[in-house]
């Protein structure tokens, strides 16, 4: 069958079984080569709707079945590679969504000989979609190895919500267009400048070593994460760092582990501000960086600094501070990807978490000054001391 007879195929099964379903929820009748996966059973579950498609007279529907945040299902299909082997693939849909906590996207995955080890994959996690948003096309578009056996395509959520599908195209494109696959190296990106949450970033060229963005002394890229404890990204997109901690994306939630304490935030970014909030090691997270402010709170820890739009920094930096008088007390600049309306959620959430939530000296700064000694013991050099400074 070629592609046109195999595209009109999946579109007239679509119309069909959809148009002789029957409401009974989990028990309607699903398009022909259809069918949903989760992450436990039912959790979610598929079916047709004609109230309000985005395109045609059906939309297929996907709904959690409960109220807990951290499952997943999708609603997809599988077919053979053989058509499309050497070539670009576009995966394209109408979406809407209702009342989605968590996030839901297009995914397409190409296999090969060995279904643990992907040739191409893409979820939209770099483009998730949260909340209610009325109908737009979205599309993932990935190249189909010469080895490729199989393709499978969807759409998945997580968390809790609905989804609606319709208007499913698969389309051979040439290499005009771009792949969006999670997989391969992509190009690094910068920040247009320093104001900017608002600003979209700009392409500039591949560089394993330039980074993509940098908070403090910790700069990231789309493989690497240069902390004290460096994190790479495996082909995989799970983040690992020297310790063997692995931290995991899915969308715009970040989940893991960082300093042996269990992690679980939400990056939600897309306007003036990005916001992160959940849990680490059982402690309440929430950080805020916008155009005016940096705030950083841990459990019984804070850091809220002010942006010093005096500063002179690097084109692609915020600079936040906090002042006591004319002393520095604190300083964190935020520079490239990390400042933008789309900042890589993984690799933001490491950079932040390794500058820690307690103030940082700026360098070659004074030391804050202390109270006043009140015995001379405070100043025994010889005894019990360290590089001339008393250890009591």
């Amino acid at each position: 069958m070629d592609f046109r007879k195999k595209l009109v195929t999946l579109l007239l099964a679509l119309a069909a079984t959809a148009a002789g379903a029957q409401p009974s929820g989990g028990s309607q009748k699903l398009p022909v080569g259809w069918f949903v996966t989760e992450s436990a059973p039912k959790r979610y579950e598929a079916s047709v709707d004609g109230s309000a498609p985005c395109e045609g007279t059906r939309s297929a529907s996907l709904r959690s079945l409960t109220e807990d945040a951290n499952g997943y299902g999708t609603f997809m299909q599988a077919f053979g590679a053989q058509d499309y082997r050497g070539k670009r693939l576009r995966f394209s849909a109408s979406v809407r969504i209702k009342d989605v906590e968590g996030w839901a996207g297009l995914w397409m995955r190409v296999e090969g000989p060995d279904p643990k080890q992907p040739l191409a994959f893409d979820n939209m996690q770099s483009r998730a979609l949260v909340g209610t948003r009325g109908c737009k096309r979205y599309e993932v578009v990935l190249d189909v190895p010469k080895e490729a056996t199989a393709i499978l395509a969807g759409i998945i959520m997580s968390g809790t919500g609905q989804a609606w599908l319709d208007g499913v195209r698969f389309d051979v494109v040439d290499a005009s267009v771009p792949v969006t696959d999670l997989l391969a190296s992509p190009p690094v990106v910068a920040s247009s400048g320093p104001a900017g949450l608002e600003d979209a970033p700009v392409t500039v060229a591949k560089n394993d070593q330039l980074p993509l963005g940098r908070v403090g002394d910790v700069w990231f890229n789309h493989g690497r994460v240069a902390s004290d404890k460096p994190y790479t990204r495996r082909a995989d997109g799970v983040w690992v760092s020297i310790l063997s901690e692995e931290i995991y994306e899915h969308g715009i939630a970040v989940t893991g582990t960082y300093g042996q304490r269990q992690l679980d935030l939400k990056v939600k970014a897309g306007g003036p501000r990005t916001v992160i909030d959940g849990t680490w090691g059982g402690e309440t997270v929430n950080i805020l960086i916008s155009s005016e402010k940096l705030v950083m709170r841990w459990g019984r820890l804070t850091r809220e600094l002010a942006r010093d739009k005096s500063a002179q920094v690097d084109g692609s930096c915020n600079r936040y501070q906090e002042k006591d008088g004319p002393r520095v007390t604190d300083q964190l600049d935020v520079c490239g990807a990390a400042q933008t309306t789309r900042p890589p959620p993984a690799q933001l959430v490491i950079a932040l978490l390794a500058n820690g939530f307690k103030p940082a000296l700026p360098a070659q700064s004074f030391p804050i000054p202390g109270p006043p000694a009140r015995s001379r013991q405070a100043l025994d050099t010889e005894r019990g001391s360290n590089n001339g400074i008393a250890t009591q």
